[in-house]
C-alpha cells in the first residue's frame, strides 16, 4: 500500500485558492451595479430558518397576551411569509459583504442596512394586521423582540457565511443538510468568539481594551434582556432591587466564566481566529 502524502501546492494554486477580500466601497458598488444579484443568490436557507425562527416570537407573544389561537397563530403565519420573502433577500445582501476586510466594516454595513430596512416592512406588515385583528397591543413588544434576534442574526449571518456555511449560488456551496451539520461547532464558537478575543488581549497585557470589552458586553447584555422581558431588571428581590438585579450584571459574570474557560481549554500558542 502506498503511503499517502499531502504536498504543498505551487505557489500559482495556492493564490488562487485563496478567495479575494473586497473593500466595503467595492461590496456597496457591487450591489448598486447588480441588484439582481440579490434574486440570483436569494438564500432559500436563511429564509427558511429566519421564518421558523421569528414566527415563534410572534405566537408566543400573543398567547402570553391571552390572544385566541386562531390570532395568534395569524400573526406567527405572516411573520413567517414576511420572513420567508425578505430573509432570502437579506441573507443574498449579507453575502454580498462576506468577504469585505476589515470584518468589522462589513458588519456595521449589514446592520445599518437589513435590519432597518425588514423592520420598516416588518412594523408596516404586523401593523396592518394589528390593525384588522385589533390586536395592537402586542405588536410593538414583538417587534423589539425581533429587531433584537435581527441584531443577533446579522452578527451569526457573518459569522458562518465567512467561513463558507449558509451560501447560495457560489463555489462554496454546499447542501443545506451539510451546513446544518456544521451548525452546532459554528455556534459554539461564536459563542466563544468574544471569551476567547478577550483571552488574548489579557495575555497581551492589554488589560484596558479587555476591561472595555468586559463592560461594552455588560451594557448589550442589559439592553438585549430590557428588550426581551420589558423590564430592565430580572428580579424584585422582595421589593428591594439591588446592583445584583440587573442583566448586565449576569451577562458580564457569564462572559467572565466564559473567559476563564477559554484560558484554561486555549492553549497560549494558539493562531488567532478570523475577526468574525
Amino acid at each position: 500500500m502506498k503511503e499517502m502524502t499531502f504536498e504543498t501546492p505551487p505557489p500559482i494554486l495556492a493564490a488562487a485558492a485563496v478567495p479575494p477580500t473586497k473593500t466595503i466601497s467595492e461590496a456597496l458598488s457591487g450591489v448598486w451595479r447588480d441588484p439582481a444579484q440579490l434574486v440570483r443568490h436569494w438564500n432559500y436557507k436563511g429564509a427558511i430558518m429566519s421564518g421558523s425562527l421569528r414566527a415563534p416570537i410572534f405566537l408566543i407573544t400573543y398567547l402570553v397576551g391571552r390572544e385566541s389561537i386562531k390570532l395568534a397563530l395569524g400573526a406567527a403565519f405572516a411573520q413567517f411569509v414576511f420572513r420567508f420573502i425578505f430573509a432570502g433577500v437579506g441573507g443574498a445582501l449579507i453575502q454580498a459583504f462576506r468577504r469585505v476586510e476589515p470584518a468589522w466594516k462589513a458588519l456595521a454595513a449589514i446592520l445599518l442596512i437589513v435590519p432597518v430596512i425588514s423592520h420598516i416592512f416588518e412594523f408596516l406588515v404586523q401593523t396592518g394586521f394589528a390593525h384588522f385583528t385589533q390586536t395592537s397591543d402586542h405588536t410593538d413588544v414583538a417587534i423589539i423582540r425581533s429587531i433584537c434576534l435581527s441584531i443577533l442574526s446579522a452578527f451569526f449571518s457573518l459569522f458562518i457565511m465567512r467561513r463558507n456555511v449558509m451560501i447560495v449560488g457560489e463555489a462554496e456551496s454546499k447542501s443545506i443538510w451539510s451546513d446544518l451539520g456544521n451548525l452546532p461547532v459554528l455556534i459554539f464558537e461564536f459563542i466563544m468568539f468574544i471569551p476567547l478575543e478577550i483571552t488574548k488581549m489579557l495575555r497581551r497585557g492589554d488589560y484596558l481594551r479587555a476591561l472595555a470589552s468586559v463592560a461594552a458586553f455588560g451594557i448589550f447584555a442589559e439592553l438585549l434582556g430590557w428588550a426581551i422581558v420589558n423590564k430592565p431588571y430580572w428580579t424584585y428581590n422582595k421589593g428591594k432591587m439591588s446592583i445584583a438585579s440587573f442583566w448586565g450584571i449576569d451577562g458580564i459574570i457569564l462572559l467572565l466564566m466564559c473567559v476563564g474557560l477559554a484560558a484554561i481549554v486555549v492553549p497560549r500558542n494558539a493562531k488567532s481566529s478570523e475577526d468574525v
